[in-house]
């Protein structure tokens, strides 16, 4: 997690952001009365070039009147396939274009920064949308942010649906597929890799299955993200996987609106 500062404020509520390349989702909230607004998602019409990515998101939060208030925090999350995870006991801070070189295709003056979740055995690595942070530090001043993959996997290791010896999940968004696989608790395998279609998505998968040596008709698969019952997605990965169980946000908030799909949302309501 990094905290970038700027302004302070004086408001109660807190507002969470989940940007990705695609749009973005939000909603705020307060702590101590545990109401929150509805979740608001949006998605960009077209691709959105990367350089371009801040003022997409500044032109929503503005539409949304957002812009003009001060809120007690502001959390968000990032979603790309810019992330690599690295055992926190081999963890260097000076090794983090190392690290990130070893997956990822990166230019030399790239921002890389990462996120240390402390009951978490892992140190997720990654580049962040840096447009993005410089417009949110000018527009709301402090706040923090983190990987979606961190979000995603602190989450799961404390779910209470996810409490076997061994866990596997997939989250998607963007055509990026996040597959993790958890034994009693303690991360054992994650990757990214792009699934365009449910065919690539399914084999994926599976092959992630075999080579971990997990049984797609023994151990059930959770599901977070882009994905939804009786989609296309759904329906090949059911061809071969005989559990899927959607993951929803273990939350005690009151929104205006609940939403159906509360684990579309996964990563947004757990920046609470």
């Amino acid at each position: 997690m990094q905290e970038s500062k700027n302004k302070s404020s004086k408001s109660n509520a807190i507002l969470s952001i989940h940007v990705h390349v695609n749009g973005l989702s939000f909603f705020t909230h307060d702590p101590k009365t545990k109401k929150a607004s509805s979740i608001v998602r949006k998605t960009f019409a077209s691709h959105t070039p990367l350089e371009k990515l801040h003022e997409e998101i500044f032109s929503v939060l503005k539409a949304e009147q957002l812009t003009g208030k001060s809120f007690k925090e502001v959390r968000c999350s990032v979603e790309n396939d810019l992330a690599t995870l690295v055992p926190k006991s081999l963890f260097e801070e000076s090794s983090l274009h190392e690290y990130v070189q070893k997956d990822i295709a990166i230019e030399t003056n790239d921002f890389i920064t990462y996120d240390i979740i402390p009951s978490e055995d892992w140190v997720a690595v990654y580049v962040p949308f840096v447009n993005v942070n410089n417009m949110l530090i000018d527009t709301f001043g402090t706040f923090k942010y983190y990987h979606a993959v961190s979000i995603w996997l602190q989450a799961l290791s404390a779910h209470s649906k996810a409490d076997g010896a061994l866990v596997w999940s997939l989250y998607v968004e963007n055509n990026h597929a996040h597959l993790a696989l958890l034994r009693d608790k303690k991360l054992q395998f994650y990757n990214c890799f792009k699934a365009t279609n449910p065919k690539d998505l399914a084999y994926y998968v599976l092959l992630s299955a075999k080579e971990n040596q997990v049984s797609p008709n023994e151990v059930p698969l959770f599901l977070v993200g882009a994905i939804v019952e009786d989609d296309a997605s759904y329906k090949e990965l059911h061809s071969f996987v005989r559990s899927l169980n959607f993951l929803s946000p273990e939350h005690s908030l009151e929104f205006q609106t609940p939403r159906l799909h509360t684990h579309q949302d996964f990563c947004v309501l757990n920046l609470i």
